[in-house]
């Protein structure tokens, strides 16, 4: 039979890969051939679920995704002020000219604009933008440089950026320590009756496998958190490595 465990006492990241662990025994040995499709499709469900708040506690969530953003964005900008710059020694008068417009105007905000903190860039490529599509002389320049596919990508890829921002900012917001304890506890009871339903399939058919195998392997999984929570108690030696 499948040991018990205090589910409770396991710290967020514990608990996750307790229930990770626990899932990945009864997918290896088949949740159809267990008997435990139901009980198993639920039990993921809710361990994607907690995950998915833990990563927002956490502030991770879209983290990634934000960088790229900021990138890309760090990219236009950095691609428009190098060709800029590059046109302003054009041998052309009129290019030159407009050239030199669309370089004063870039000097407004700075020489840094890539690297300013995420609201303050937000805030300039916004104005550039603005300005550069709707202030005649600016406007001008720019048709006038074939600059029009380059402030697109600008546009783009700063309203990408602070649409993705202003979610991770809301999802962080909504991510309550007691949503997440609300998650864990429906979780403990779908784990529960997961394990019920592996026990009774066990006792029914008198050890066989695939059941005999996958109590063992649980049992192993059990044994190591069983243990970081002794060892936690007690304050003795080095937690084990979970698994």
């Amino acid at each position: 039979m499948i040991n018990s465990i205090v589910l409770q006492t396991l710290r967020n990241g514990e608990y996750i890969q307790f229930i990770t662990d626990a899932l990945n025994v009864v997918s290896k040995n088949n949740p159809k051939k267990l008997n435990v499709s139901t009980q198993y499709d639920a039990l993921l469900a809710a361990k994607d679920d907690i995950e998915k708040l833990f990563k927002i506690s956490q502030g991770s969530l879209i983290t990634e995704e934000i960088e790229n953003l900021d990138k890309r964005r760090d990219d236009a900008i950095n691609g428009i002020n190098l060709h800029v710059q590059s046109l302003t020694y054009s041998p052309d008068p009129a290019i030159n000219k407009y050239a030199k417009t669309l370089s004063a105007h870039l000097a407004l905000f700075g020489p840094r604009i890539a690297i300013e903190n995420y609201q303050t860039e937000s805030t300039i490529l916004r104005n550039i933008v603005n300005d550069w599509k709707n202030k005649p002389d600016l406007q001008a320049a720019v048709t006038a440089l074939n600059l029009g596919n380059w402030l697109t990508e600008l546009e783009t890829a700063n309203n990408d950026f602070n649409a993705a921002y202003a979610k991770r900012n809301e999802e962080l917001a909504t991510a309550p320590t007691e949503k997440l304890r609300e998650l864990r506890n429906k979780a403990n009871e779908l784990y529960y009756k997961l394990r019920t339903r592996i026990n009774s399939n066990f006792d029914i058919n008198d050890g066989a496998e695939p059941w005999a195998s996958t109590v063992n392997l649980l049992n192993q999984n059990i044994s190591t958190y069983t243990l970081l929570q002794s060892r936690r108690t007690t304050g003795k030696g080095e937690e084990p490595t979970e698994s």
